[in-house]
């Protein structure tokens, strides 16, 4: 897999990928950010994506897991967001309505049950 700048991918057995963002994300990695979760989505029943040490999202990847998300239904697939994170980041995550519509989890433990 090609290496995404701030962004880790840790496997677990049973078929869960965690992404592990740090740092910012924005316009500059959305597309990156988008075959990575598309990728990792067809190979595993769980994609989490953990923004426990983002600093900074921008609408493009709240797009993204919107769409992962959609992706996730139509595959029979689970896909989770860990988000114990920095208040602007979870500021983000509240207004656009993260928090509501998709499954989210505050630590890792939940996140791959």
């Amino acid at each position: 897999m090609a290496s995404l700048p701030h962004t880790h991918v840790v496997e677990y057995p049973g078929g869960c990928a965690v992404v592990e963002c740090e740092g910012e994300h924005d316009l500059a990695s959305r597309n990156e950010l988008a075959s990575l979760l598309k990728r990792l989505l067809s190979n595993h029943e769980l994609v989490v994506v953990d923004v426990t040490e983002a600093e900074f999202i921008d609408s493009s990847f709240i797009t993204n897991l919107f769409i992962t998300n959609r992706l996730a239904q139509e595959q029979n697939k689970r896909f989770r967001l860990q988000h114990a994170t920095a208040p602007i980041v979870h500021r983000v995550l509240e207004i656009s309505g993260v928090l509501d519509k998709l499954d989210c989890v505050q630590s890792r433990e939940e996140a791959l049950k």
